[in-house]
């Protein structure tokens, strides 16, 4: 493709850019701000100096190279391939934005959307292009953590799909699929669920919350940061998966009608998913293996953090 737009130079706009360039694409930033082309250009420079463990061979001058700025829209979508809106979570001010990119934006570009909380059939389902509209929704920023959700309306092509999803394999990224719009998508669906149990339990003095961050920090995150929750349970017995909810499937039902559930959430159909999903990528003999891999690791990221040391106000300082 010939470039990327990116449509607003904020935080996560200023971030894809650096996403974009460090793979070696040509980006526009499209920005209306009076100081748009310093600020855009120090927060890239500022933010991609502090990730450069991420793509050494890529310095700090070259990324900047392939980014520009661009308070015109209309001149910034010409001959763009792939188009990126990052502005505020206003559904008018994306419906207006989205009507200007399928005016304006070549036939054949995709418009991508990075909004954390709408659909895009909230705000593009009456253009003419809407088949190329989809949601890109990054965890943030996406210049250090490469996970994206990708959620296509009913309206969505195929072809808007499979080139959205391989342009963020393409580009480094880890693009995960949703396969159909639901409030706060998945990510933010998890997230808030961590984050309300969280709460709660500090609401109610059960635990203090520097306890319940380090739950996560000093515990479950060291783990989360080479598994998923799944991978993680799938080590946590013998036969897998299946062996462990068998032993421990209670636990989420009991948890499940604490909170007012009346059915089960540990049912054969899920411990069949999961079972059929974890084997088909690694099969029982070959869990012991896994779990010695995950061992070293997790006492690297350990060490790693205690050379590392714990953030201070005087980090930073000169």
């Amino acid at each position: 493709m010939a470039h990327v737009t990116v449509i607003g130079g904020g935080i996560i706009g200023s971030s894809w850019a650096i996403v974009f360039a460090r793979a070696g694409v040509a980006v526009r930033v499209v920005s209306r701000r009076s100081d748009a082309i310093d600020s855009v250009r120090d927060y890239v420079a500022n933010a991609a100096s502090r990730a450069q463990a991420i793509a050494p061979d890529v310095s700090v001058d070259d990324l900047l190279s392939r980014v520009s700025v661009y308070a015109d829209l209309p001149h910034a979508v010409q001959d763009a391939g792939f188009v990126m809106e990052a502005l505020e979570e206003k559904l008018d001010i994306k419906a207006a934005v989205f009507r200007e990119l399928d005016r304006y934006a070549p036939p054949d570009a995709v418009l991508a959307s990075s909004t954390s909380s709408f659909g895009i059939s909230r705000f593009a389902s009456e253009i003419v292009g809407r088949h190329r509209c989809i949601v890109a929704h990054p965890a943030a920023p996406p210049h250090l953590i490469p996970v994206v959700e990708i959620v296509p309306a009913p309206f969505t092509s195929l072809e808007t799909v499979e080139i959205t999803y391989e342009l963020m394999q393409a580009i480094g990224q880890s693009p995960v699929m949703v396969k159909r719009e639901q409030p706060g998508f998945v990510m933010n669906r998890l997230q808030g669920a961590l984050l309300t149990e969280m709460f709660r339990v500090i609401e109610d003095g059960l635990m203090s919350p520097e306890d319940v961050d380090r739950l996560i920090s000093d515990g479950f995150g060291l783990r989360w940061a080479f598994l998923g929750p799944l991978e993680g349970i799938d080590l946590n017995a013998p036969g897998g998966i299946a062996d462990y909810l068998k032993r421990y499937g209670f636990m989420f039902d009991d948890l499940a009608r604490e909170r007012g559930g009346t059915s089960p959430v540990v049912t054969q159909k899920l411990v069949g998913v999961l079972h059929d999903a974890m084997r088909s990528a690694l099969p029982v003999s070959a869990l012991p293996r896994k779990l010695g891999w995950r061992d070293e690791r997790m006492a690297a990221l350990r060490a790693l953090k205690a050379q590392a040391g714990s953030f201070s106000d005087s980090d930073g300082e000169h």
